[in-house]
């Protein structure tokens, strides 16, 4: 089965990381696989590439589809002749459609969209992308095969319009194997970052969003601090120097309690030195992948109640509402009143939890039966 994978970027993202991560766990079956990028490449792009897989662009601007990139794409997929063209993000699936509906109707592969970003709320969202969900809503009943990765994902999206037939729920994967415990990892991290001996800490991967509302995780380690709790906040991701969420750090006279580590490819050996992760995020979370490679760490996880954050976490770990850093503190101070066995024990609960429902070998079986089902289907 030859597929193409349109996607709106190859930089760093949840949904870029699992297109890199599947395609990995294809092996030698991800030769019949290719990548094209609507924008130019990012830094997930030579990991795809490394993997013997072709990826290419249509050199647009984030944010911009044009005609011509729309008649590129179309030469792309006629020439390529796939059997399924499989779009990734809102800009990738729609450009993946317009790409085959400039194709005549007999050389149109089958098309698979999937969606990777839950819609609490759409004037959350910027006005283009607005336009563009609202489009895809518009034109959803003439797709073979919508996926999401997160069930809440799912009923937003049917709220505003996307069609409920054809769908195909496929929570994100974790690799096992590259996310778990490492006793080193607490020394590294806190060279890394230059947390004192001693302090607990409390980590999150993502990159500044207001979505993701660093700003109450800052906000909540002081909360912690005023209840007489030794911690330290570690903020990992692009975008967090002179950030709303440092000037909050700043404010709240904790800056020596919060560090920020950049971007980096050996994120797996920072993750188990977290004592406790904190997802903070107020809104746009499906299926928050940060989360699921901190279980597969034994990292113990409070999360806010966004996507399907809840049922990722089950029992292993702990849900507050979203925009309450208060709550926030309290579940986090709960974990360590619970004390470091008690916290070792829902570690160990939440990598079985990971390996027996989120591995990538249900992710791979999973999208050959979708694709399966989108060939049967083919409008």
């Amino acid at each position: 089965m030859k597929v193409i994978h349109v996607v709106t970027t190859t930089d760093v993202g949840g949904a870029q990381i699992m297109l890199q991560r599947y395609l990995s766990a294809l092996k030698d079956d991800a030769q019949s696989h290719s990548v094209i990028s609507l924008v130019p490449p990012g830094s997930v792009a030579s990991q795809i590439e490394e993997l013997g897989v072709e990826v290419s662009d249509l050199g647009l601007r984030p944010g911009r589809i044009t005609l011509g990139a729309l008649w590129r794409l179309r030469r792309m997929l006629r020439d390529a002749r796939p059997d399924v063209v499989h779009g990734w993000m809102y800009h990738g699936c729609l450009a993946a459609w317009a790409g085959l509906k400039l194709l005549p109707k007999r050389k149109r592969a089958a098309q698979v969209w999937a969606v990777h970003h839950s819609l609490q709320d759409i004037n959350n969202e910027k006005r283009s992308t607005q336009i563009v969900v609202r489009m895809m809503a518009a034109l959803s009943r003439k797709v073979e095969l919508i996926t999401y990765c997160s069930g809440v994902s799912q009923q937003q999206h049917e709220a505003i319009g996307f069609c409920p037939d054809r769908v195909e729920l496929i929570a994100n994967a974790v690799d096992t194997e590259v996310f778990k415990p490492d006793s080193e990892a607490r020394a590294r991290l806190s060279d890394i970052a230059g947390i004192p001996e001693g302090r607990l800490i409390i980590g999150n991967v993502a990159r500044s969003h207001p979505m993701k509302d660093h700003v109450a995780m800052v906000t909540a380690t002081a909360k912690l601090v005023e209840m007489g709790h030794d911690v330290h906040a570690v903020l990992v991701g692009e975008g967090h120097r002179d950030s709303p969420a440092e000037q909050a750090a700043r404010d709240l006279n904790i800056a020596d309690r919060v560090s920020i580590i950049d971007t980096r490819p050996d994120i797996h050996r920072i993750v188990p030195g977290f004592d406790i992760f904190l997802l903070s995020s107020a809104w746009g979370e499906a299926f928050p992948l940060a989360v699921s490679e901190a279980m597969a760490a034994e990292v113990p996880c409070v999360v806010t109640d966004v996507g399907d954050c809840a049922t990722l976490v089950g029992d292993t770990g702990r849900v507050v509402p979203p925009a309450l850093p208060e709550k926030q503190a309290l579940a986090v101070a709960e974990l360590i009143d619970e004390g470091p066995v008690a916290r070792a024990t829902l570690g160990k609960l939440a990598r079985e939890r990971v390996s027996e429902n989120f591995s990538t070998g249900i992710y791979v079986d999973r999208h050959y039966a979708a694709y399966r089902r989108a060939l049967s289907a083919k409008i």
